[in-house]
């Protein structure tokens, strides 16, 4: 995600400024995104007076816009905040354009028309999650959707009273607990960070993680899918 003219971002600048402006002379505002799990951080800048622009000749409107049901509706990412997510016709058709692609010969479809596909396959997946989720909730409170039923899903037995069975295994002449290496969060809250690194820095690794394929604006470099083809080739010699 990218700070630079990031609605959502400038939104919670000005909920600061209103909270900080009247302590702080401020005129200058600063925003950063940041995203530890894809090593990103993103930071946009931007004068309070062009802020509180923003505020007044862009989102108060669109806002007012949309508390009344008018306006244009546009189907994007932005849609997962949305109370009429599962059920917004503009949604619907928004994400129904993929079915002009014959997914049952995918062996069939261009590069082109793959990498038009791409970047809608998270929201065409949490589209269909959304809709799944709504038909549940309204077909458990009575409504019927042909051709589907309301079951039982898969069940797992539990215990009734974990210390009890323990006792009972116990009076047996059984251990009914096992002993299992505390994970790393666990042993670096134990240890401490420096504590951790001293004693078991020579102790751990960090694997490769999985391929991934990304949009390009990502800002993690791209592996080396060449190198990968060779070795490929060296394990069937």
């Amino acid at each position: 995600m990218d700070a630079t003219q990031n609605p959502q971002t400038m939104c919670y600048a000005l909920g600061l400024l209103e909270a900080f402006d009247g302590i702080y002379d401020v005129s200058t505002v600063r925003m950063t995104i940041f995203q530890p799990r894809r090593e990103n951080i993103s930071t946009f800048e931007m004068s309070k007076a062009d802020l509180l622009g923003w505020a007044e000749n862009v989102l108060a409107p669109t806002a007012r816009l949309a508390f009344n049901g008018e306006g244009e509706f546009k189907a994007g990412d932005h849609c997962q905040f949305c109370t009429a997510k599962a059920t917004c016709r503009k949604r619907t058709e928004y994400n129904l354009e993929m079915a002009r692609y014959d997914f049952e010969v995918p062996s069939e479809l261009t590069d082109d028309e793959i990498a038009a596909i791409l970047p809608r396959i998270d929201e065409l997946i949490a589209w269909g999650g959304d809709v799944k989720e709504y038909a549940l909730q309204q077909a458990v409170s009575g409504t019927h959707y042909p051709g589907f039923k309301v079951v039982e899903g898969r069940s797992v037995t539990r215990y009734t009273n974990e210390e009890a069975v323990a006792a009972a295994v116990t009076a047996a002449g059984e251990d009914p607990y096992e002993r299992k290496l505390l994970g790393l969060t666990a042993l670096k809250a134990l240890l401490g960070k420096k504590r951790f690194d001293d004693i078991l820095g020579g102790l751990t690794f960090k694997p490769p993680g999985k391929p991934t394929l990304v949009p390009e604006s990502d800002k993690r470099p791209a592996m080396n899918t060449a190198k990968n083809d060779f070795m490929e080739e060296k394990d069937h010699e």
